[in-house]
Formats: structure tokens, C-alpha cells, sequence
């Protein structure tokens, strides 16, 4: 899959069937809606080309807002379903503010648009200025079809990046897996930390989040680490240390039967199940006590978990 950050990287060559949205997440329906474009595309001997932003555009106007997925974790995921071209805007203040109409110009410059596809609710440019309707008869002025599809459900819930970030942010990793796709995750580079994993006999990777990362309720998760081409299994904390009175939230997996030095690489994680919530405990040994139960537990749910859909993030470190 060729990458470009600008549509002038783009060169206006054979007939294309696009799809474009932020698609936070890249989720079932997301990937519903690129493996029609390309299908239509290969039924036709077509490009596929896919438009997509970094950060989602929210993050930029609502200081709470996070994401599910940044402009890597999505370039991993849209080359796993075949696209042949994706061009991945770094959105911008400046960015946002241009119109639709001025956008949708530069598509059909540096794209030989034959087909649009997009979602039932979608809308671009400033202020949103954009809608279906608008490209539709945008389409018919400049010779282009457009396809609209409807959002997708899973199990009666019509599937959103909304939906997922709140199960995510509810620590439901596994329902948001099940409208993802895949297990939720991220890359995020090694740090060196306290040390008390280590003291304790449960060594952790301390994992610092990509930017408007979203991260998964305090508590402890049965998921996965990824480096060298390998996943290794890995009970996953998420809190505030809140037995040794910390402050800092902070993300640390400790690594099932494996031993090494992973400081500053980048590594992936991935969030399968969640373990308990997040508490203080009596003692030091109550503590140790627990944390064997917890890497006890983190085997017996991984060892019964089923991988949520085909699609598995590829090329992790």
C-alpha cells in the first residue's frame, strides 16, 4: 500500500473508487465500508484509494477527547484490508478550517475519481459543510458516482467509534473488541519506571501511551506484548499504583515466562480481557499474593479467549 500525508502526492492516474472519514478505530463497520470500495475497485480494475486524518478531528477542539487509533495503528490496519493507496492528512487548526467544496476540489485534482463511498452520516470540511447530498450533486456536475452505506450493526447496536471509546474507557476491553475487530492496543515506547515490579518478582515493561490515547479503566487486563515479530502473553496494570500511594497513571505489562531487557524499545500491547479493578492492599504480601491469583487468572483467559475477528494488526514491532 503506497502512504502519502497530502493529496498532491497523489498522481492522477487510472480510475479510482474512494472512501474517506477519520475512522477511529478502523472498526467492523469501517472495515465494511473499505473492503466494499475494494471490491468495487478490483470488480472494475480500479484504484482504491482511502482518505483518512490524523488526529481524529475532535481531539483538536475538545481537551477530553481521545482516540482509539493514531495515524500508524490505522495505516497498519487499512494495508491489511487490501487498499492500494491511502493518503493520511495530518489534521490541523489551519486544516479545518477549509471548505468542503475547496477539499473536495483537491480530490478530484490529484484523484481520478469514478466512485465515492461513504457512510449513511458522513460529513467533512469546515463546520462539517459537507454532507452526502452535497456529493451527490457534486457527482453528477463532475462525473462521479457516489455510493452511501448504511452504519453497520452488530448484534442490534449500530457499530460507532463512540460506542467503542466508551467501553474502552469503561474498561470493557472485551466489548470493545467485539465491535473492533481485534484486540484494542497500541505501540508505545518502554520508559524505565520505579522498579517495584521488579523488587516485588513481576518485572513490568512501563509503557508510555501514543498522544490522545485513549487507555482502558484502572485495573488489570489479561492481553497481550508484541516485539520481534512475536505476542507474548502479559498481565497488563492500568492505575495509579494506589497501594504505594502514587499519582501518575501509568500503564505497566508484565510479561508471563519470558525475561529480558525491552527498556526504551517500542513495543505493542494489546488489551483481551479485563482482571479486577484497581486497589489497595493490606501488606506487601497480600499484594505479591494477588499479583500471582491475577497472572493465574490472565493464563485462564487467554487460554479461552477467541480472537475477536480475521483481522490481526500486523507488522507490530
Amino acid at each position: 500500500m503506497r502512504t502519502v500525508a497530502d493529496l498532491s502526492e497523489m498522481e492522477r492516474g487510472r480510475p479510482a473508487v474512494l472512501t474517506i472519514g477519520a475512522f477511529d478505530g478502523v472498526h467492523r463497520g469501517h472495515q465494511f465500508l473499505i473492503r466494499q470500495t475494494v471490491d468495487r475497485a478490483r470488480r472494475l480494475d480500479y484504484e482504491t484509494v482511502v482518505i483518512s486524518f490524523d488526529p481524529r478531528p475532535e481531539v483538536l477542539f475538545r481537551p477530553d477527547s481521545f482516540q482509539l487509533t493514531g495515524g500508524d495503528a490505522k495505516t497498519r490496519i487499512i494495508s491489511a484490508l487490501g487498499v492500494d493507496s491511502l493518503v493520511m492528512i495530518p489534521f490541523t487548526r489551519e486544516f479545518s478550517e477549509v471548505p468542503a467544496g475547496q477539499f473536495l476540489l483537491a480530490i478530484l485534482e490529484h484523484v481520478n475519481l469514478a466512485e465515492m463511498w461513504v457512510g449513511a452520516d458522513f460529513a467533512f470540511g469546515h463546520k462539517r459543510g459537507g454532507n452526502v447530498d452535497m456529493l451527490i450533486r457534486s457527482g453528477q456536475q463532475s462525473g462521479f458516482a457516489v455510493h452511501v452505506v448504511p452504519r453497520q450493526p452488530l448484534d442490534g447496536t449500530a457499530i460507532s467509534s463512540t460506542v467503542v471509546r466508551e467501553l474502552i474507557a469503561e474498561g470493557d476491553v472485551a466489548g470493545g473488541a467485539s465491535f473492533l475487530g481485534y484486540w484494542h492496543g497500541w505501540q508505545g515506547l518502554v520508559v524505565h519506571g520505579d522498579q517495584r515490579g521488579r523488587e516485588l518478582g513481576f518485572p513490568t515493561a512501563n509503557l508510555q501511551p501514543p498522544e490522545y490515547q485513549i487507555i482502558p479503566a484502572s485495573g488489570v487486563y489479561a492481553g497481550y506484548v508484541r516485539f520481534d515479530g512475536q505476542r507474548f502473553p502479559a498481565a497488563i496494570s492500568v492505575g495509579y499504583n494506589v497501594h504505594f500511594r502514587g499519582t501518575a497513571l501509568k500503564v505497566e505489562a508484565h510479561i508471563l515466562d519470558w525475561e529480558g531487557d525491552i527498556y526504551d524499545r517500542v513495543i505493542g500491547i494489546e488489551f483481551v480481557d479485563r482482571v479486577r479493578d484497581e486497589r489497595e492492599f493490606e501488606s506487601l504480601d497480600a499484594l505479591i499474593q494477588e499479583m500471582e491469583q491475577d497472572c493465574a487468572e490472565v493464563r485462564r483467559l487467554l487460554a479461552n479467549a477467541e480472537e475477536p475477528g480475521e483481522l490481526i494488526m500486523l507488522e507490530w514491532p
